[in-house]
């Protein structure tokens, strides 16, 4: 069994004797082929060292990570009565209670600035939405923007309910929660009004070029513009655009897009 070292004298020759290098002539390995006892204990020591090491380490990198942020506490804030009480007990100077209420000030102010523009983002994002909410509607129930129709009474009865309920008249949300209370969600209507206006529209055209009721000639899609209604017609729509109704002829076209025959020719008739 061949041995893992062998005892060195100090002149490095074997214990037993023989020539160095290779295998005797008993298959026994010669002193060159092996490490010495003293050298291989302590590569053994450095190495676990090293593990040891490297252990301790990971195991304090590991528990940065896993700790949970309730771990963590948060500095201590002082009132100016507590630091004058620490100046007079001589346990801080002076320039550091200064130096400590400039620090909390400055935090505050960083808090507050964070909350304002929170706050004003958020506000932004609500009136974008409250927007685009009521330009639906607008869209979808045409008949919500004229004076004289019922839907817009009620909406005008909701809309005084809320402010009685205390609500803010001059915001858009008092408006729209009026709106959606007549109507219901603005997405239910769409589907509603959309599905219905694509049956008419095929029942008016039958897939080509026909007269509605008012003998004005439409597209074969069932699209009618400014420019195809009746002279009445268009001097409301006229008075609408002056008055600032509408925007514009295209946001005129918008409406007839979505609108129903029988509000159409009701429009015309108010002319």
């Amino acid at each position: 069994m061949h041995a893992l070292y062998a005892p060195a004298d100090d002149d490095g020759s074997d214990a037993g004797g023989g020539a160095s290098g290779g295998e005797d002539g008993k298959g026994k390995l010669k002193d060159d082929d092996v490490v010495p006892k003293k050298q291989f204990i302590a590569a053994i020591n450095s190495a676990n060292a090293k593990y040891d090491a490297l252990e301790a380490k990971f195991n304090e990198l590991q528990a940065k990570v896993t700790a949970t942020p309730a771990t963590v506490e948060r500095p201590k804030r002082y009132t100016r009565g507590e630091l004058n009480a620490l100046v007079e007990a001589r346990t801080i100077t002076q320039d550091q209670a200064d130096a400590q209420m400039d620090f909390q000030m400055r935090e505050d102010s960083k808090a507050e600035a964070k909350r304002v523009a929170t706050e004003t983002v958020t506000a932004a994002t609500q009136k974008d939405r409250i927007d685009t909410e009521i330009a639906r509607y607008k869209a979808v129930a045409p008949e919500i923007l004229d004076e004289a129709h019922e839907t817009r009474q009620r909406i005008r009865e909701e809309f005084a309910a809320l402010i009685s309920l205390g609500d803010d008249p001059h915001k858009l949300s008092t408006q729209l929660k009026a709106i959606r209370a007549v109507l219901g969600p603005v997405e239910k209507l769409e589907r509603a009004r959309n599905g219905r206006s694509e049956v008419l529209s095929h029942r008016e055209t039958g897939g080509s070029e026909r007269s509605d009721q008012g003998g004005r000639k439409k597209k074969g899609d069932g699209a009618l513009t400014y420019d195809d209604l009746s002279e009445r017609e268009r001097s409301h729509y006229d008075k609408g655009i002056q008055s600032g109704l509408y925007k514009d002829k295209a946001a005129v076209n918008a409406e007839l897009a979505f609108a129903k025959p029988h509000i159409r020719h009701k429009y015309g008739a108010m002319a």
